[in-house]
């Protein structure tokens, strides 16, 4: 009965005119305006503290802080969640700008690459711990760093196209035990880590080549496992992919800077949707905030954005 009334009820030529201007509503409409939304600009282009030049790259500290590797000025600041400045120290100058990256140990140790062959260890107060490096081996060209769950830690490195070091650290006396290369790469950018212990690691363009343009998932046994890109089928093809990160539900959340977006992937690798697809110049690293939020380096526009994307 009740259902009867509902047919018959839509069926009726007056409130099908006036659904007509609704005709092509989705679901998907209505989350990208509510749910992927920009929450926070922290940052803004200029020198004092609080203002940032060039952010290429950010992680978030176990305080859920967050660490924004800032290339124009050579600092690292750090902001609250609500993007108030609370501490600001130099890491230097990258021989090329804009070459490295910042991750977080879960002791709050930050480290830092920036295009050479040192690996620098901050304190959360800003104190230079220690440098990593070893006279048997180099990684001149240094990108992305990210942390194995194996205590173990992976660099991009551009030598000769490009390959990712695994690198095993005594870090009680902060000294190199060994490493090994995983070789097969071009412009390898940024990495994270997954809860099946897989790496993801992003290939970008290199002086305008489209090698690569994907990202390449790695197992626990530093094999290929699979490529995502460049292309998508028909709905998506990857620029040029930069920051990864992993959700809480294992999505996997990608920034291309050639197209200024945010791309969410499933678990399975299957496209999800764009999440962002304006107001981005340039958006490099990313990671992930509590409660359905993401930070994103906009490069270009000398700040982080935060946004809603679940």
């Amino acid at each position: 009965m009740l259902n009867s009334y509902y047919l018959k009820a839509f069926d009726d030529e007056k409130i099908k005119k006036a659904l007509q201007f609704n005709n092509k509503w989705k679901l998907s409409g209505i989350q990208k305006i509510h749910y992927n939304s920009l929450i926070k600009i922290i940052g803004g282009f200029g020198t004092s503290s609080g203002k940032l030049i060039w952010p290429n790259s950010l992680t978030t500290t176990p305080e859920g802080d967050l660490a924004v590797k800032d290339s124009g000025t050579g600092n690292i600041q750090i902001f609250t969640i609500d993007g108030r400045p609370k501490q600001r120290f130099s890491y230097g100058f990258e021989p090329i700008k804009g070459l490295g990256d910042i991750t977080c140990m879960k002791n709050g140790v930050l480290l830092v690459t920036n295009g050479t062959k040192i690996i620098q260890l901050f304190s959360k107060d800003g104190d230079l711990i220690h440098e990593l490096k070893s006279p048997k081996v180099t990684w001149p060209y240094s990108y992305g760093i990210t942390v194995l769950k194996s205590n173990k830690i992976a660099v991009s490195d551009w030598t000769n196209g490009g390959k990712i070091n695994i690198i095993g650290v005594d870090w009680r006396m902060n000294a190199i035990l060994k490493t090994n290369s995983i070789e097969g790469f071009h412009r390898p950018v940024r990495m994270a880590v997954n809860e099946n212990e897989d790496m993801l690691v992003t290939e970008g363009q290199l002086f305008g080549r489209f090698q690569g343009c994907c990202i390449k998932v790695i197992d626990r046994e530093q094999s290929l496992k699979k490529t995502i890109g460049p292309h998508h089928g028909k709905k998506f093809s990857f620029e040029n992919p930069s920051g990864v990160c992993v959700d809480c539900h294992g999505n996997i959340l990608v920034t291309d800077e050639g197209q200024n977006c945010i791309v969410m992937f499933n678990p399975d690798s299957t496209l999800c949707d764009v999440v962002v697809n304006e107001g981005l110049q340039g958006p490099s690293g990313i990671s992930m905030l509590e409660h359905g939020l993401m930070a994103v380096a906009d490069c270009y526009h000398h700040c982080v954005k935060i946004f809603r994307y679940k």
